[in-house]
């Protein structure tokens, strides 16, 4: 069987958990070397097996955790092995996580030089009290060092992301914060939403009234600040948290996004391979007893059935400026518009409706309107609801 897919690579070590993290991460970089050893083994197992067996690689996305803690020797032993057991696409899109203050000048001129063509970098926030409310390890100072070290390294796909509604935040220190970004002029900007996850530190301060959450008028301003002065810096929203000059879209995301198949590899990373998905045990330990054992770490698996497969194509499809083609709409876009109080005709996608809808028609696609976008979670339950119900 041949194919193409996204791959995944979960690096699931930090040099310290952050409060509102929900990733699945660990301290204990004793782990890292055995680690390694069972991802390759991993990689080999998948590689010579179906679903993926055969299959070449559009993008790699070696994510975390930090995944710059790995050594340039770490890295290197990954790709060669990928470039063995796949075949790797000559233009393929190559990301590498990183975060400030645990990145050597020299660790990024080596992944450059190994291939690696893209670099996200986690700064967050350029706000001392931000970053410390955050817990993060990274001083602003750092964060902006990080950033020129990229550019010196070579790394032209740059991306950086930060967080908005951080409890504390105001509109102010929001507007800082993008302006010291743009004055860097990544190619891409991931701007994401807090979200307070149960089991996090932050979530237990917030219980414990230490700490108040930024309110939803205060976030959904937070929110169109970021669109608009992006948008006037000349870069494009393309999907509701990630905006890039042209040329630049996230090719890795966007393969989940339109529902191509992908392989995750490394504790908690999920597949799909059209049909199916399965994701690996959340656990280090346990993953490398796993892999001794099978060659995989499998924890569980669902096969989609064909009612999942129609919601999941809409809530993926109007997470992008693309919206959903009236043709792949599981339902009459007339039904679309009277769950929701009518179309907007006039509104671009993720562009103000005049008169306050959620959703547009453009092009002959169903998206929606900023109005929808603040309402993203509604929309899906009224058009999912059409999709139940038939």
């Amino acid at each position: 069987m041949t194919g193409t897919a996204a791959l995944y690579l979960h690096i699931p070590f930090c040099a310290h958990k952050c409060a509102y993290c929900d990733f699945y991460s660990i301290t204990r970089r004793e782990l890292l070397p055995p680690f390694i050893d069972a991802l390759l083994r991993e990689i080999t197992f998948y590689s010579e097996n179906p679903p993926f067996g055969g299959f070449s690689i559009s993008t790699l996305y070696l994510g975390g955790g930090t995944p710059s803690l790995l050594t340039p020797k770490q890295v290197e032993k990954i790709l060669l092995l990928l470039q063995e057991k796949f075949t790797l696409a000559q233009d393929a899109e190559i990301t590498l996580e990183a975060n400030p203050g645990v990145t050597e000048m020299a660790h990024l001129c080596d992944y450059r030089r190994l291939g690696i063509n893209r670099l996200s970098l986690g700064i967050q926030s350029f706000q001392p009290a931000e970053l410390a409310g955050l817990s993060r390890l990274h001083t602003t100072a750092e964060a902006k060092q990080a950033i020129r070290q990229a550019r010196r390294a070579g790394f032209d796909n740059l991306s950086l992301d930060l967080i908005f509604a951080v409890p504390g935040q105001t509109v102010d220190t929001w507007r800082k914060t993008l302006d010291q970004a743009l004055a860097f002029q990544p190619a891409h900007l991931s701007c994401y939403s807090l979200t307070i996850e149960p089991g996090t530190p932050l979530h237990r301060q917030v219980q414990q009234g230490r700490v108040q959450p930024c309110d939803e008028e205060l976030e959904r301003e937070l929110f169109i600040l970021t669109q608009e002065t992006l948008q006037q810096a000349g870069y494009e929203q393309y999907e509701i948290s990630n905006y890039c000059l042209p040329g630049f879209h996230s090719r890795h995301n966007q393969a989940y996004w339109s529902g191509s198949p992908y392989l995750g590899l490394g504790p908690s990373a999920h597949s799909f391979d059209g049909l199916r998905r399965w994701w690996n045990v959340r656990d280090v330990e346990q993953y490398l007893h796993a892999i001794s054992a099978h060659n995989q770490a499998v924890a569980d698996s669902e096969r989609l059935t064909a009612e999942q497969k129609k919601i999941e194509s809409v809530m993926l499809g109007l997470r992008r400026v693309e919206g959903v083609a009236f043709a792949d709409l599981p339902f009459q876009p007339e039904k679309a518009a009277a769950a929701l109080a009518g179309f907007d005709s006039g509104s671009r996608p993720f562009q103000r409706s005049a008169g306050n809808k959620l959703i547009t028609q453009y092009d002959g696609r169903l998206a929606l309107t900023r109005e929808g976008l603040l309402l993203y979670n509604y929309v899906c339950e009224k058009l999912c609801s059409l999709i139940t119900s038939t």
